[in-house]
């Protein structure tokens, strides 16, 4: 009886833990999108370069839909293209497809590592954590939301610091010690 009794509060305890600890999930860093199908890398961080990326997806029998690299047609003919160069984007050639210039997929994704924040606050990450259903954590690649701040504040202390005024140095050089201090005023006549 007491065996049993010991088992199910152990039990009780560890199901009890298990479902008290949220677990934080950290997404990996994207690079790579898919737009009608077709797949395109981009490692930045402007918004513009998907919403260019998917012009040409939004209608659906035209452009770039169903995996094709374009498409058109009516109710005669149909018209497609099949193989297109990949497609990488880059921030330093903004809205063109930087293939042409010799951009490869790599570099998309080295792009995307180097924008990557490589150190956050644990109080960032708790701010921009998305919530799941079970309880887990799912934290964006960008953890920080907007830009640090610095805040700069003239230095008070909080005692006042003891400063000692400088006092004047008297030097008296060595060989004016042997001299008298005053001369005497009485004329002496040497007659030597």
């Amino acid at each position: 009886m007491f065996k049993v009794a010991a088992a199910s509060l152990c039990a009780l305890l560890l199901a009890s833990a298990s479902s008290a600890s949220a677990q934080v999930f950290y997404e990996p860093v994207q690079y790579q999108y898919f737009s009608g199908g077709r797949a395109y890398y981009y490692g930045g961080s402007n918004p513009q370069v998907h919403y260019d990326a998917n012009y040409l997806s939004h209608v659906s029998g035209y452009g770039r839909t169903q995996g094709y690299a374009f498409h058109s047609g009516n109710i005669d003919t149909h018209r497609e293209v099949v193989t297109e160069q990949t497609r990488v984007y880059t921030d330093m050639i903004p809205y063109w497809n930087a293939r042409i210039f010799g951009f490869t997929a790599n570099d998309a994704r080295n792009e995307a590592y180097s924008n990557a924040a490589t150190y956050f606050r644990k109080a960032d990450v708790a701010r921009v954590a998305r919530v799941q259903e079970d309880g887990t954590w799912v934290v964006p690649v960008q953890a920080t939301s907007g830009a640090g701040t610095i805040e700069i504040r003239p230095y008070r202390p909080m005692v006042r610091p003891v400063v000692a005024e400088p006092k004047p140095i008297l030097i008296i050089p060595k060989r004016l010690l042997d001299k008298p201090l005053w001369p005497s005023n009485n004329p002496t006549a040497d007659a030597r």
